[in-house]
């Protein structure tokens, strides 16, 4: 009987077992199926409590998560935070130095929790939040970051290498000294958190900044040059001496450059270049260039040649290992080396420069002789010039400032209405022969001027004007090959020419008629240097005023290349009222330069 119960027992807690584990085991069942059903749910999503710097991205695709971080933390970029730096007090904006990755953020929060099983599973079916915070991927921006740097250099102290001082040949040592820098990595981690927590305050951080040479490398470099300096050195070429570097001589071409937190010993090339000049002058050759010669309309080249010089580099090497040797017997041989042209035989020949394209040539008119030497002056400046394939010319830059320093004398210019005296005076005459050549070359012109006054020894309507800051001529070279620009004149005329390679272009052009026509009135202009309060009248020559305009279009081969149009207006030539300081002209007026002369 006793052992029927207990059999019977038995069998109901084996009975109660088996349900437990079978409830168990549906338990399981049921919360793998709710966290597959929601794994699935959550594919493209978020998991629930994930947080981006606090803000809650759970079940959000990736979209609407990048549009949720943009709008949380584009306004914290913009608002402006304080940068503490020592005493100073800055106010940025983060959106200067970091860039908001909206959608890599994102892409991390939608992937968060789901590597790992365990941690999506808790994350879905876990009745107890299971937060994972991400925090926003800001990227530094290149230029900013530098930008704020060089802000905040005034609260940084830049570090002191240690020198080599030459007093002689006397060699000292003036001793290093550490800086203070801005730890770049820290102050972007502290504005990233300042974005993340919404802080409007940052403190800068610093780290010791170490000199780039030390005490004990510049000790080391002292020592090298005083035994470089203990004799002199025998300078030699073809077997025989041609100088002697004395010590004090030598510690003069002495230079040291920071290399490797070391001093790097070296000489001055182009001083050593020019002390061994001399004595090496029966073995120098100076190279010559190619050059052109112009035979009335046509070019030919004669050839270049290279020259003969020093090889600085290698001699301040040879120099610096002939110091090294111990003793006092100490010599070096100079190298020379072949020194190519600056325009070489092939590379003159590449240009194409090979026949005359243009020739244009205008009158002096009525020129005194200061204008005359103005205008041979600026012709011999821009003779000989070469415009390569591409390049523009501009007559401002090729000629320079019109100043006495570089030989111009005082002649006259248009200001206004009135022709003044002036320093450089006649540049106008070079200006609009230039213009007329490029014209009949078919060239684009990027930059032209008229004259105020119309001057009837110029082509109507083909007239430039230059001033140096002002109006200037400019033109480009449009041409396969280059441009030889070459120059004549005597006393009455200017001529200048443009040569290369004829290209098959025809010019045609038609200057319209005169309109616009207007009676010359009192024209205004105030004159610094004139009397407080004055006022006086210069007659005019009269002339009345226009507009007109040239055409031309440009053919290369028969086919059409450009067509343009030059629209020139002439003001009325009246009198003009000049006022002196202190008054105001009842009209429009121009303001003379000081010391205009009238």
């Amino acid at each position: 009987m006793i052992e029927a119960g207990r059999t019977q027992s038995n069998r109901s807690g084996l009975f109660l077992a088996g349900w437990t584990v079978c409830a168990v085991l549906l338990v399981a069942l049921v919360a793998v199926s709710v966290a597959g059903a929601r794994a699935y749910a959550y594919r493209g999503e978020a998991l629930p409590w994930v947080r981006v710097a606090g803000v809650d991205v759970g079940g959000r695709s990736q979209a609407q998560i990048e549009e949720s971080v943009r709008g949380v933390f584009a306004p914290r970029l913009a608002r402006q935070i304080v940068l503490v730096a020592g005493d100073r007090r800055l106010r940025i904006s983060p959106g200067e130095v970091l860039r908001l990755d909206a959608p890599l953020t994102a892409q991390r929060a939608v992937a968060a929790r789901k590597g790992s099983i365990v941690g999506r599973g808790l994350a879905l079916v876990s009745p107890v939040p299971v937060r994972d915070e991400l925090q926003p991927v800001l990227h530094g921006r290149r230029l900013g970051v530098r930008r704020l740097l060089r802000r905040l250099q005034q609260s940084t102290k830049a570090p002191r290498s240690a020198q080599i001082v030459l007093n002689g040949t006397e060699v000292s040592v003036t001793p290093s000294a550490e800086g203070t820098g801005v730890d770049s990595r820290a102050l972007l981690a502290a504005l990233r958190a300042s974005v993340a927590s919404g802080e409007g305050t940052v403190a800068v951080s610093y780290v010791v900044a170490r000199p780039e040479v030390s005490d004990a490398a510049a000790t080391a470099a002292a020592a090298q040059v005083r035994a470089d300096l203990v004799a002199p050195i025998s300078l030699q070429y073809a077997g025989q001496e041609v100088a002697r570097l004395s010590p004090e001589r030598l510690a003069r071409l002495l230079v040291f450059t920071p290399e490797r937190r070391n001093y790097a010993i070296g000489l001055d090339e182009k001083r050593l270049a020019k002390l061994v000049a001399a004595p090496l002058a029966p073995w120098r050759k100076r190279a010559k260039n190619a050059r052109f010669v112009v035979h009335g309309t046509t070019v030919s080249l004669l050839p270049s040649r290279d020259g003969v010089d020093v090889d600085a580099h290698a001699a301040a090497q040879l120099i610096l290992a002939a110091a090294s040797v111990p003793g006092t017997e100490r010599s070096a041989t100079l190298p020379l080396t072949a020194r190519p042209a600056d325009l070489t035989t092939e590379e003159a020949q590449a240009l194409g420069i090979r026949r005359r394209l243009t020739t244009f040539t205008t009158d002096m008119g009525a020129s005194s002789s200061n204008r005359i030497h103005n205008v041979h002056l600026m012709a011999d400046f821009i003779a000989g010039t070469i415009i390569k394939p591409g390049e523009v010319f501009s007559f401002n830059d090729v000629v320079g400032p019109r100043t006495s320093e570089r030989g111009f004398l005082e002649g006259q210019m248009i200001i206004g209405s009135l022709v003044l005296p002036s320093i450089g005076g006649g540049v106008c005459q070079t200006a609009t022969t230039l213009f007329n050549n490029a014209f009949e070359a078919g060239l684009p012109i990027v930059k032209r001027t008229n004259h105020n006054l119309y001057l009837s020894h110029y082509p109507l309507g083909r007239d430039a004007t230059v001033s140096w800051g002002g109006p200037d001529l400019v033109f480009k070279n449009d041409m396969k090959h280059a441009i030889l620009i070459t120059t004549s004149y005597t006393s009455s005329t200017l001529t200048f020419s443009f040569y290369g390679t004829p290209q098959g272009r025809r010019i045609v052009s038609s200057t319209g008629p005169k309109v616009n026509w207007r009676s010359p009135t009192m024209s205004y202009a105030v004159d610094p240097s004139a009397a407080a309060g004055s006022v006086r009248i210069l007659g005019g020559s009269n002339a009345s005023g226009f507009s007109v305009s040239v055409a031309r279009t440009v053919y290369e081969r028969g086919k059409l290349l450009r067509k343009d149009t030059f629209r020139s207006t002439y003001i009325p030539s009246g009198p003009t009222a000049i006022y002196g300081p202190g008054r105001t002209p009842p009209g429009p007026y121009f303001v003379l330069p000081p010391d205009a002369g009238v």
